[in-house]
């Protein structure tokens, strides 16, 4: 069943909450997963716990339409970014994601290694 249209009309009703309480440009929503999934499909007809994922973030102060990191061009267990079946190695950290919204609510240049303890593990993007 495809659930799609009921997460776009929350998060439609939730922004127009938001706009109509003059506070949508002080709101940011991310949308995150504990773990991403493998390519390949495992005995069960499902997938396994992987490394690589996606995570959106949206809200009034939100540069939008942009996509970080590096999506694979090769998704067989041949490209440079994929371990045994298909898991990914991810080009951002979750930090990197987190790093602009701890800035934003006020941590400083100098604390974000305490907030993002991986941060300097990945090359910035």
């Amino acid at each position: 069943e495809n659930r799609l249209p009921l997460l776009d009309g929350a998060i439609h009703a939730f922004s127009n909450e938001m706009k109509a309480m003059g506070i949508w440009n002080s709101t940011a929503i991310i949308q995150t997963s504990d773990f991403g999934r493998t390519l390949a499909g495992n005995s069960g007809a499902g997938s396994d716990h992987a490394w690589g994922g996606n995570y959106m973030m949206m809200g009034g102060a939100v540069k939008g339409g942009q996509v970080l990191g590096n999506y694979p061009d090769v998704l067989t267990d041949d490209g440079p970014l994929i371990l045994q079946r298909g898991r990914i190695i991810p080009t951002t950290s979750w930090d990197a994601i987190f790093a602009g919204i701890a800035e934003w609510a006020g941590v400083s240049p100098g604390s974000l290694g305490n907030v993002c303890p991986n941060l300097k593990k990945f090359p910035e993007t």
